[in-house]
């Protein structure tokens, strides 16, 4: 794809309606394409490969050359940066204040299939994973396609609900097992909407569709990792179930199910 092609579906799916929210740029990524960052010491800002500020920290916790980066949220849960460094992958428990002074604990290492963070990094694909489907439900519906790859992506998000229920009960076959190609059908919805156009409705998170699907990537990656399933190809699943209609009224805060269009 040409970089005049490129631009032009820049601005195809992220009409200009504020640079912070909808300005990105389109990369072409197939099969295992990694998220680029930019992160500056000086100000202690991660940017996403679409300049977005994904993460701020009192102190540098994530090394410069870092890539699949899930950094800790406002969320009371979801505390902690995990990063990948040279092929390993890292955890980060958030900065502690005490008194004027701050307290970063040192990056460890995330061994494979250490089952360490499922509980965590489940809880936090099903959140982005939502807001990713709600930005499709609200504003891309119009796009040719968009059932099936509405059913799959609602189909992601289902996943981590069940790996988040069965880390309680410590079912590990039963995790690895639902999540097994899952990266496969990640990259696959990725496929699926480039090219695709925006009509707004509702701003849904602060991030555009493509910072979204970076975070989804990112947190996929560590949750892989952490309970021990291979990163490869995989085919993926293919639903046909459409999402319901738009409603007037307050946004939803959780993605409509494909099953309850008529």
């Amino acid at each position: 794809m040409t970089t005049s092609r490129l631009a032009l579906v820049a601005a195809i799916l992220f009409p200009v309606t504020t640079q912070s929210t909808f300005a990105q740029h389109h990369h072409h990524r197939r099969n295992h394409y990694t998220p680029g960052y930019h992160i500056d010491h000086h100000d202690h800002v991660v940017r996403d490969s679409h300049g977005h500020v994904i993460g701020r920290y009192h102190h540098d916790v994530v090394h410069q050359n870092s890539t699949y980066i899930v950094p800790h949220t406002s969320h009371s849960a979801h505390h902690g940066t995990y990063h990948v460094h040279n092929n390993r992958y890292y955890y980060t428990p958030q900065t502690a204040s005490t008194g004027t002074r701050h307290v970063v604990a040192s990056p460890t290492v995330v061994e494979f299939g250490s089952f360490s963070h499922v509980d965590d990094l489940a809880a936090r694909l099903e959140s982005l994973s939502n807001e990713f489907l709600l930005d499709l439900h609200y504003n891309y519906s119009h796009n040719h396609g968009f059932r099936e790859t509405y059913a799959e992506a609602y189909q992601l998000m289902e996943v981590a609900r069940f790996i988040h229920a069965a880390e309680h009960q410590h079912d590990r076959e039963a995790i690895q097992g639902r999540l097994n190609g899952m990266d496969s059908l990640f990259h696959h919805l990725q496929d699926d909407v480039r090219g695709w156009s925006r009509h707004h409705h509702v701003q849904i998170g602060q991030l555009g569709i493509l910072s979204k699907m970076d975070m989804i990537e990112s947190a996929l990656h560590h949750l892989m990792n952490d309970v021990g399933v291979q990163q490869a190809p995989a085919p993926g699943a293919n639903g046909q179930a459409p999402p319901p209609a738009g409603s007037a009224g307050s946004p939803l805060t959780t993605a409509p199910p494909p099953s309850t269009i008529p």
